[in-house]
Parts: structure tokens; sequence; C-alpha cells
């Protein structure tokens, strides 16, 4: 059974841009699957901050910050339009080698399914550790954890990480201070699902 990357990720919503470019460079970098990569790995690495910058600065609505973050999300669609092209060469469809590189996935042929999570679990560990366990999700290939220090809104900037498992334990988080946490099941055709956003007092 052969898998593929998904297309159309210039539907990709903003925040969400930001996301997947950082979960394929966590993923790719110094994975033995991809030994090699082009350059275009370190560029999107050091683009990703200066396209979150862009994104709030561009909240305004100024025309010259506008025109700062849409350069910065075209270069970034192009670096990963390139890393898709290395992976697919490198993987041959195999599903699991696809996975470890970040990238969302699906089957030849396959038509997507709405993915769902019905429940998240934050469960506080050590000072500074928090675990988010994402519960009774269906549909869903890959997972995004995200958290910010700030009440969610529309632009506000979550901190993500992504995983193929269902729980992830985040450590350095400050003592004493109030964070919010939500979970992002991914689902084939590039079908995106949240969890409910759970706030906590970090130990």
């Amino acid at each position: 059974m052969n898998y593929k990357i998904l297309g159309n990720r210039r539907k990709v919503r903003q925040n969400e841009l930001a996301v997947l470019s950082r979960c394929v460079v966590d993923k790719m970098e110094n994975n033995p699957v991809f030994p090699d990569p082009p350059a275009a790995l370190a560029q999107l690495k050091k683009i990703i901050p200066e396209y979150q910058l862009s994104l709030a600065h561009a909240t305004g609505r100024d025309k010259e910050m506008v025109a700062v973050k849409d350069n910065n999300k075209d270069i970034i669609h192009n670096l990963l339009d390139e890393l898709a092209a290395y992976v697919t060469e490198i993987c041959k469809g195999d599903r699991s080698l696809l996975l470890s590189s970040g990238f969302d996935i699906t089957e030849e042929g396959a038509a997507g399914s709405p993915p769902s999570i019905k429940k998240l679990e934050v469960i506080l560990g050590e000072p500074g550790e928090v675990t988010i366990r994402i519960k009774n999700a269906t549909g869903a290939v890959a997972f995004i954890f995200e958290y910010t220090t700030e009440p969610p809104g529309p632009n506000t900037i979550w901190k993500s990480i992504g995983s193929s498992l269902r729980s992830y334990t985040i450590k350095g988080l400050t003592s004493d201070k109030r964070y919010w946490f939500r979970g992002i099941a991914i689902g084939r055709g590039e079908l995106l699902a949240y969890s409910p956003v759970v706030t906590r007092v970090i130990q």
C-alpha cells in the first residue's frame, strides 16, 4: 500500500502553516532517514520565527506588514514544496518513512475523512512539566500539541509540537504561571480537528 505527502498546502490556514513547518523541521533534522536534506530545511528553520513575527505585526492591517507576512508565507510554501519533493523521492511511498518527515500524508487514492477529538487531558507533573493527552480521537494520522501564556483569541500565537503519538510531556514551563493548552488531530486530506482548550497553573 503506497502513501504520499498531502498536496494543497497553500490552503492551510496561516497559523497552521507555521505549525506544519516547525513539525517538518523538528522531524527531519538529524533524522537518519534523510541524511543529506536540501538547504531548504535550514532555510525553513530560519524563516519560521520571522513568519510568526510577521503574522503578529500584520494583525493591525498595516499594508507594509501584510506584504512582509505574505512574502514570508510564499517563501515557506516554496521551501516546503522543495522538501516534499525530496522526501517523496527518499521514501518511495513508505508510510512510516513519510511520517518521520513531519509532513501530513494520505493513502494513494484515499478520500479525506474528518478527524475528531472528544477530550483533552492536561496532567500536572514535576515543577515546570505537564503531560497533554488527546482522548477519544478518530480519523487522525498525526497530532499537534499547543500551548500559550495568554487567553486564546483569534490572534493568539501558539507554541506547537508535532507528534505521531496521542500524548506529549512539555518541560521547562514557568512555575506558578497560567497556561492554555489544546490538541489538534490531523486527518487525511489536510483536515484538522481542534480539542477543547484546557487551562492550568503550572506547579
